[in-house]
């Protein structure tokens, strides 16, 4: 077949051609050939694509055992599949989706039979998104309009891409006779309805950027470049993580380990504190709509609706990730697809501090930018899902600049401030991988062997703290709680 594919790996060694990733290394040489690299000769919604020597394997992948459950483990066969490559798609134009999404085709061992699946990086507000930013497989057959390309039944590239396409260009025509009148008319509905708002988010990030101003330009510009100055950051995290190409055994030695399983470590400077808690007053000054960060906190702000989704990107990739694998098991931490990232105050007045809970995250970094403060700790508990969840751990103290990491289920609280401002940066990470596995979707609960510590008690989530919501849903009625009393 002449040269052979050139494909990204990651540590599993040299990649062994295989017949699918053959076809897909000939297929997107094809494509670039016909073409042409300058894009003038592609369809008019095709803004980028891999070419074939920018083809990655999976480090890691999802595996059925015997049982029917699945894990994420190392991909000793990366021959076999899976693969990635990314694209930039124009949405349709003159909708509320006309701009560019980016997206990753992901491309199982039995492509072409099967089509790649498909992830859109960033966020996106359509009613057909399942979990991990993935279109609902039903899109690629909209009354079969784009169904397998030939007789054959496989998919091809641009297949692929021309339906990716019309997912963001008009709701889905389904099958005749699947759908009543009725029906048809409230999907459209619902697809008018996200896409607005979709419309709406973006042209707020544009009205701040353009019309009224970023107060400190260099956050936007390493949000659209993705480089981050190293004047930012800490020296010695900038040598060991940025510049250490993520040496496991030099990120273990710089952190902490404030109790087990919850980590600290030195981040940023004072200049990049000061740049992000006065942007995000600036931005709050503006008039412009403020989003609670989250379902507990009433005061902060979300980065990612202010134009700055793409430098937690950045720090997400090159920073956070680093140190997750270094850290944290490597079903959790072996990748990080998406990210939640916000701002939190806590002020007299205010929020005080913030109800014993877990995190919507796999992998929850927080770092504290300012300003000065007294009280305002965090108390630390156990991890959801394992022996002692709700026994105390540690009361960790903020100190400006530093960043405790831990994961996502691991139950802690924000003491009340009782002086000053504290304000940290928060990004909840996301790997989709991890979440679509077994271990992840079938968490237990084991029973508790003695009492639980009062600071570890939830008025949320726990049925029996004194002041219990209605809402409160722990321990699960299904079995109460049991104490051993010889423990």
């Amino acid at each position: 077949m002449g040269e052979s594919p050139s494909v990204t790996s990651g540590k599993v060694g040299p990649l062994k051609v295989g017949r699918p990733v053959e076809a897909l290394f000939d297929e997107l040489r094809s494509i670039h050939q016909k073409h042409g690299d300058d894009l003038k000769g592609w369809p008019a919604y095709v803004r980028s694509l891999s070419t074939a020597d920018e083809i990655r394997t999976c480090e890691y992948a999802l595996f059925d055992d015997t049982d029917g459950k699945t894990a994420v483990q190392i991909n000793d066969e990366p021959e076999e599949g899976p693969w990635e490559i990314d694209a930039v798609i124009r949405g349709g134009e003159g909708t509320n989706y006309d701009r560019d999404f980016r997206i990753v085709l992901t491309f199982p061992g039995d492509w072409p039979k099967r089509p790649a699946r498909v992830r859109i990086k960033g966020i996106l507000h359509h009613i057909l998104l399942m979990d991990g930013n993935e279109p609902m497989p039903v899109f690629y057959h909209p009354q079969g309009t784009y169904a397998p390309s030939n007789t054959e039944g496989t998919y091809d590239i641009m297949t692929c891409l021309k339906a990716v396409h019309g997912f963001l260009s008009a709701p889905l025509k389904w099958p005749e006779g699947s759908m009543s009148p009725l029906q048809e008319r409230e999907i459209a509905r619902q697809w008018e309805e996200a896409a607005a708002s979709d419309a709406e988010r973006h042209e707020i990030i544009s009205k701040y950027r353009n019309d009224v101003g970023a107060k400190h330009n260099a956050l936007f510009e390493a949000a659209d470049s993705k480089v981050l100055p190293r004047a930012w950051f800490d020296a010695e995290f900038a040598r060991v993580v940025l510049d250490g190409e993520g040496d496991a055994d030099a990120i273990r030695a710089m952190v902490k380990e404030e109790c087990t399983g919850a980590y600290s470590f030195p981040f940023v400077t004072k200049e990049f504190s000061d740049m992000v808690i006065e942007e995000a007053e600036h931005y709050q000054q503006s008039g412009l709509p403020v989003r609670r960060p989250n379902s507990m906190n009433a005061y902060g702000l979300i980065l990612n609706e202010i134009g700055l989704e793409g430098l937690m990107d950045a720090l997400q990739q090159q920073a956070f990730l680093p140190v997750s694998r270094a850290l944290f098991p490597a079903e959790v931490a072996c990748r990080f697809d998406a990210h939640h990232s916000f701002l939190v105050h806590y002020e007299i007045g205010h929020d005080l501090g913030l109800d014993m809970h877990t995190d919507d995250s796999d992998i929850t970094f927080n770092t504290c930018l300012g300003k000065e403060f007294e009280g305002a700790g965090l108390t630390i508990c156990g991890v959801m899902g394992e022996e002692g969840m709700r026994k105390l751990r540690h009361v960790y103290s903020h100190v400006v600049g530093r960043c405790l990491v831990h994961l996502g289920r691991h139950r802690h609280g924000a003491d009340d401030i009782t002086k000053g401002e504290r304000l940290n940066l928060i990004c909840w990470n996301h790997n989709y991988l991890w979440r679509k596995s077994s271990p992840y979707k079938t968490l237990t609960l084991p029973d508790e062997t003695e009492p639980p510590d009062a600071q570890c008690l939830s008025f949320t989530h726990d049925r029996d703290h004194p002041n219990a919501k209605p809402s409160a849903w722990y321990p699960p009625k299904r079995s109460e709680v049991r104490f051993d009393k010889r423990v």
